[in-house]
């Protein structure tokens, strides 16, 4: 296993990229962050069947407010499922609403809507939308039918997470997977599942070459997927 960064550069469909190990996506050229599936107050909405703590939604607008500073982003574009659901969305409580309003100051928020938050309020700053184009690349939450012929698209959704085998031990990690044209982003909140960058459901959408960026104990590796070193479970 190669020795990892905090961030990776590479292009994707001719564009420059930062890769980080908070599983955030930084296009440099037009000082655009972005995120998927934050899935903020998941804790809350889940609190009565799981005993999931209540802080993910400060933790995961802390861990975005870090992601901000450090790449001094000038628009942060949200890939769906901000919200675990409408409801909270829109219940959201004032604390959290201002510190949203007070991170997007002096740059842009664009809001893409998700299969959890397909009608958020109006309160959020910014814009909200069902897709988005930025630096010629196609922006959305889940791959629809009438979306599957762009080239240089980018989704979340999936939450994209790998197991590798190493010599002594096994590790997993959320996981950035892609072929030449399409990328799926991993999940950026707290408290978010995964689903195995080798399942079908993410592979039926990818060619054969791809490439996997792996992201675990605050650094990420690149790795080509038909690396014998992953694991199905």
């Amino acid at each position: 296993m190669n020795k990892g960064k905090p961030v990776i550069e590479a292009d994707f469909c001719g564009v420059p990229m930062q890769y980080h190990a908070d599983a955030s996506l930084y296009l440099p050229e037009s000082s655009t962050l972005l995120v998927s599936d934050l899935h903020l107050e998941k804790g809350k909405a889940q609190s009565k069947a799981a005993p999931l703590p209540r802080f993910d939604t400060s933790e995961g607008i802390a861990k975005l407010s870090a992601a901000i500073a450090r790449t001094n982003a000038k628009e942060v574009i949200f890939l769906g499922d901000s919200f675990h659901t409408n409801l909270h969305a829109f219940q959201l409580p004032v604390i959290f609403r201002q510190q949203l309003l007070d991170l997007a100051k002096d740059r842009a928020f664009i809001w893409i809507t998700g299969n959890h938050d397909p009608d958020l309020p109006e309160y959020l700053p910014g814009q909200i939308v069902p897709n988005y184009t930025a630096s010629g690349l196609y922006l959305t939450h889940q791959i629809g039918e009438d979306e599957a012929k762009f080239s240089g698209l980018i989704c979340g959704h999936y939450h994209p997470k790998a197991r590798i085998s190493l010599q002594i031990r096994k590790i997993s990690g959320k996981c950035f997977i892609q072929d030449e044209t399409r990328m799926i982003m991993p999940a950026f909140g707290i408290f978010t599942g995964g689903l195995n960058i080798l399942d079908p459901a993410i592979q039926k959408l990818l060619g054969k070459t791809q490439i996997a960026h792996f992201c675990h104990a605050g650094k990420i590796y690149k790795f080509p997927v038909d690396r014998k070193i992953f694991l199905k479970s």
